[in-house]
């Protein structure tokens, strides 16, 4: 199981910007990262939605981070649908051998442990 690439990517992001003091350019970020400018413009975009960064344009612009406390768990939500191991630990869903299934418990479990496990990866510790 992998992370998708824009949960990965985002991660990248948001460590280049935390180590800076200063806007930095999409291209700058671009090249340190070897994420394309394009790429990076999508996940700026969507974390500048969540409030994580602010963009600004110009001479002196770039985008700064605004928020250091976000986990892992926060990029998962914010790029996917969340951490869903098996269809039973979906919202809404609906299984008819939910009452006979000797592992539904565990899989609620384990989606539990690592959502927890994921929430107490914070950025503010990288």
């Amino acid at each position: 199981m992998f992370l998708p690439t824009n949960v990965r990517y985002s991660l990248r992001f948001l460590i280049e910007l935390k180590k800076s003091d200063k806007p930095l350019s999409l291209k700058n970020i671009s090249q340190t990262t070897k994420i394309s400018e394009n790429y990076l413009k999508q996940l700026a975009a969507k974390l500048e939605k969540h409030d994580i960064v602010k963009g600004k344009k110009g001479p002196h612009g770039g985008y700064k981070i605004l928020k250091t406390d976000v986990s892992l768990k926060d990029l998962i939500d914010i790029f996917t649908e969340g951490i869903k191991l098996a269809p039973c630990v979906q919202d809404g869903f609906v299984c008819t051998l939910i009452e006979n299934c000797p592992s539904t418990k565990m899989w609620q479990e384990t989606n539990k442990a690592i959502e927890k496990l994921f929430e107490d990866i914070k950025l503010e510790n990288f």
